[in-house]
């Protein structure tokens, strides 16, 4: 009896061992480690060793954040550009995979995933070639915690500054690269509008600076006034802004100074002749007449924000200006047949010309009398003729010219008189 139960342990014995034997883990994996493929420094390689079982492989962080999914890995190495969180201290973590499920994990060394500092910049300035050139800091990486890991890869091979430079609309994106330290450069001519921005580039990627919005400015005269009155103000608007990227609104911002130029005619140079802000609502500048001239306004290269313009001319516009009557009459309305009737003409500027009295025909001015005008000024006295008539006249000076800017004809106001 006692030999009969022993020989049924001994069986169940063997069961349980057979049974623990089949359902064990896969070996884990050993001597993991992580290093850039050569050819490509944005994909990792992991190797390890042991077993030729299926694998599974995946990022975790040091400060226990979520590691990345887990990705299927055959053979005894795995490539992958991993999508990391930056900033992080990581490790790869390798699984051998069984039918009876998986082994313990085997872990690389930790490695930083800092990524270089993001350039700050500082100036962009268009140049008259239509080119943008550049200034900006560069800025310190984050401390790096674990120094010399096997990703750390020395500045002069995967260290740079680059310019990333777009334009729209047809978006053709471009780098120009330059060495570590660099602070300034130059971006050639390209078509508007142009987006660039500073790359601070490390094995892990791009730190980028703000971008910069490089358009064209516009500017041009909305309305006008058709000539000016000698010593009178005129008033002229116009609208200053940058393109936008779509259509045909402009981005006015504020504070867009507006220079007025200003010459007498195409063999004179342009002269300063006053400057004004354009605001969203566009610029109104009021120039005394002081003579027919040439207007036309500038804008600098401008920047408000992260828009920059280079700098642009208006096209031009001649305004002419007209003599300023401030009298020219009869001092009376009506008179008797026979009477003097006294003219009095008062006419800036000040030049001395002879003018003529000229009354309407229906059709015409007709000049009928002269009328000597001494600096500007005249008085004599006209006979009334023609009983029973009311006729409307006016006083006209020939073109004169103000400290060599020209005056154009002028007629004045009409005026009546009715003689009885």
């Amino acid at each position: 009896m006692r030999r009969t139960v022993a020989t049924a342990a001994a069986v169940v014995l063997l069961a349980a061992a057979q049974t623990t034997a089949a359902h064990a883990a896969p070996a884990a994996p050993t001597d993991v480690q992580v290093g850039w493929n050569d050819a490509d420094l944005h994909v990792m390689r992991t190797s390890w060793s042991g077993g030729d079982a299926d694998s599974k492989v995946r990022i975790e962080y040091q400060d226990g954040s979520g590691p990345t999914e887990w990705f299927a890995a055959s053979g005894n190495e795995f490539f992958r550009h991993w999508a990391v969180q930056y900033g992080k201290v990581a490790r790869v973590a390798v699984v051998t995979t069984g039918t009876t499920g998986d082994s313990a994990p085997a872990y690389s060394p930790w490695f930083d995933t800092n990524l270089a500092g993001a350039p700050k910049l500082t100036t962009a300035v268009p140049q008259a070639d239509g080119s943008l050139r550049l200034t900006w800091t560069n800025t310190a990486a984050p401390a790096d915690t674990t120094p010399g890991d096997p990703l750390d890869l020395p500045p002069s091979q995967a260290g740079k500054v680059r310019l990333q430079v777009w334009t729209s609309p047809n978006g053709d994106l471009e780098f120009f690269p330059y060495a570590l330290g660099t602070t300034s450069a130059v971006v050639p001519p390209r078509q508007h509008p142009q987006f660039t921005r500073v790359l601070a580039t490390n094995e892990w990627g791009s730190a980028a600076s703000t971008e910069i919005h490089y358009d064209d400015m516009k500017l041009f005269v909305t309305k006008a006034s058709a000539y000016g009155v000698f010593g009178k103000p005129m008033a002229i608007r116009g609208m200053a802004g940058a393109a936008e990227t779509s259509g045909p609104d402009l981005y006015t911002g504020s504070n867009i100074q507006v220079t007025m130029q200003t010459r007498a005619n195409a063999s004179k140079p342009w002269a300063y002749a006053g400057r004004y802000e354009s605001n969203p609502h566009g610029f109104l500048v009021e120039p005394v007449a002081a003579g027919g001239r040439e207007y036309r306004f500038y804008v600098p290269a401008w920047r408000d924000d992260m828009v920059v313009t280079g700098q642009v001319i208006s096209a031009s516009r001649y305004i002419p200006t007209l003599a300023n009557f401030a009298v020219a009459g009869f001092n009376v309305t009506s008179a008797q047949v026979g009477q003097m009737v006294k003219l009095t003409v008062d006419v800036r500027p000040g030049g001395t010309v002879r003018g003529a009295l000229q009354r309407w025909d229906g059709k015409y001015w007709r000049s009928v009398l002269a009328v000597p005008v001494t600096k500007g000024k005249a008085v004599m006295y006209v006979r009334a003729a023609g009983r029973g008539t009311t006729t409307t006249y006016r006083v006209a000076v020939p073109g004169m010219t103000y400290f060599g800017l020209p005056i154009q004809t002028t007629g004045s106001r009409a005026f009546t008189l009715t003689v009885r």
